[in-house]
């Protein structure tokens, strides 16, 4: 079967310009297809922001094709295994795995995942038509949802274990606030607070302080799906398993609340309350506001540029207060 030339970019910047050009990547996720023995037919249409190509192709397949310069060999190795592991499990609203493969055979392989595609269309997508209703709706759905990934037994493998998420926490406890200071995305005042707060916060973000959970790993706006007319959306799934641990189920609350919430502890509470909260005891604000400074990816831009309140914050805590208080006024 002949293949496309494989794809070659300058540089990092080039290669985040053509993730939205459909017509560039069209022939390879077609050539996936045709190498996993499935029917190529159909519009090709890609799904940007992302950090790996995601192109849908027709309305029933969704292709991954993973960048080496991007991890692109730790993110494809993971998403398999977490799909592997969560299939069987039809109660989760997430795509089925159907193909796996690797377009070429010297130098970069490009691996590929091919997936059901998932109904509909991202939260990201809808973020200005979505109503009020809408967001209820999804939020405690989310509760439910995530309860339930939560719930699937856990089982070692070389790419999901608990150690892993153990070392991940450890070393983000050492070096997050380097990363504070080249994101930029904390007032100077603020920055110069992180590494004593985390580091103050140690037992509260301990990772092996409760039994693991299998997490998602960034359940951003971008990752949950919802179908239908403004006022009348319904979520249909959540996808994009390549940061999955086994870990601290609070970690995975961090991207939900910061990024698919937009820090609105209204939705908050109505996800908590779905999910089945237990008590969150005092030290609740503090503990997820380490967790938020220690994730793998910066989640505090979205609040920072969002937020004349969280920016005017005088000290972490006030910030973990703003966030993370469902007692208190938020960042809204």
């Amino acid at each position: 079967m002949s293949l496309p030339p494989a794809p070659r970019f300058a540089d990092d910047e080039e290669y985040e310009r053509s993730l939205a050009d459909a017509a560039f990547w069209g022939p390879y996720a077609k050539a996936a297809l045709r190498l996993s023995g499935l029917p190529d037919g159909g519009e090709v249409r890609t799904h940007f922001p992302t950090t790996h190509v995601a192109a849908l192709v027709g309305e029933r397949y969704l292709v991954k094709l993973h960048h080496e310069d991007w991890f692109g060999e730790d993110a494809y190795q993971n998403e398999r295994e977490a799909y592997r592991h969560l299939g069987g499990h039809d109660h989760l609203p997430i795509p089925e795995l159907l193909a796996e493969g690797a377009l070429y055979d010297e130098g970069w392989r490009w691996p590929f995942l091919v997936m059901t595609a998932m109904p509909g269309r991202s939260l990201r997508e809808l973020e200005d038509t979505a109503t009020p209703q809408d967001r209820d709706r999804m939020a405690a759905w989310l509760g439910r949802t995530v309860r339930a990934l939560h719930g699937v037994p856990i089982r070692d493998g070389e790419r999901l274990s608990h150690e892993l998420y153990v070392d991940l926490i450890q070393t983000r406890m050492q070096r997050c606030h380097r990363d504070h200071e080249l994101w930029g995305s904390l007032p100077e005042h603020l920055t110069a607070q992180v590494r004593d707060y985390v580091w103050e916060a140690r037992d509260l973000i301990d990772p092996e302080r409760e039994p693991p959970v299998l997490l998602h790993g960034d359940l951003h706006a971008g990752n949950v799906f919802l179908d239908g007319e403004p006022g009348g959306l319904e979520p249909t799934g959540i996808v994009d398993f390549n940061d999955a641990y086994e870990g601290d189920r609070h970690y995975d609350l961090v991207a939900i609340h910061v990024k698919t919430f937009g820090g609105d502890k209204r939705l908050l509470r109505t996800f908590l309350d779905a999910y089945g909260r237990d008590d969150l005891g005092r030290g609740w604000p503090r503990r997820m506001m380490a967790l938020t400074l220690a994730h793998d990816y910066d989640m505090v831009q979205p609040v920072m540029e969002r937020s004349p309140l969280a920016r005017q914050a005088a000290s972490l805590d006030d910030l973990a207060t703003l966030l993370w208080d469902l007692d208190a006024p938020g960042v809204e």
